[in-house]
């Protein structure tokens, strides 16, 4: 691919894929869908930054995360759809290390660990980023939340407290966490692998 071909493509995906964050953000039950009232929606967001970071590389992952973070941070000052997610998501670290490093683990396991493979190889390859992807988000998201804003969320959480808000934390997102690996799982090489034809 020549280099001004490369261009066009990265600046193509990239505004695609931010402004597609943007929309996924503000568009009802896009980009978060709610499953319960007052508990943390299930994010479809995540897909769009790791097919960023799987089409593009680490960088442009993390760049698109870190998009992806900032946004969530506006949002939890200006419409918040739950008290956990007004008060974790008002943490600037919170809302952005997270959703940057879904696109750091997703970029380095689907663009720079083993570039020539292709077929089921291939399709395991960006289903795996896509899963680790997800709960990098998870994790992350709940050991900040516990170091961070430990006993502000136990205020919010009844009958935790301190030492156990880890564990009701990861019962709270764990339904939320499957649903988020599955879907990230199944979308990535489906979305991917056609959009790589365009790179040749």
């Amino acid at each position: 691919m020549t280099n001004a071909h490369n261009r066009t493509y990265t600046l193509s995906i990239t505004g695609v894929l931010g402004a597609l964050i943007i929309l996924q953000s503000y568009l009802p039950m896009i980009g978060y869908i709610t499953v319960v009232p007052g508990l943390p929606a299930i994010s479809t967001i995540h897909v769009t930054v790791i097919v960023a970071a799987s089409l593009l590389g680490p960088k442009m992952g993390m760049g698109l995360g870190t998009l992806w973070g900032v946004v969530s941070m506006i949002k939890a000052y200006t419409e918040a759809g739950d008290p956990l997610s007004l008060l974790l998501f008002q943490n600037p670290i919170i809302a952005i290390l997270p959703r940057l490093a879904v696109g750091l683990v997703a970029g380095v396991i689907a663009y720079s660990l083993w570039p020539k493979v292709t077929g089921v190889k291939r399709t395991i390859k960006l289903s795996v980023a896509g899963i680790l992807g997800a709960l990098t988000n998870t994790v992350l998201v709940i050991a900040l939340t516990w170091l961070l804003r430990g006993s502000a969320a136990v205020n919010l959480i009844p009958q935790a407290n301190l030492a156990t808000l880890g564990i009701v934390l990861f019962g709270m997102f764990f339904a939320n966490a499957v649903a988020e690996m599955i879907l990230a799982g199944i979308a990535t090489p489906l979305i991917v692998q056609p959009l790589l034809r365009f790179k040749r």
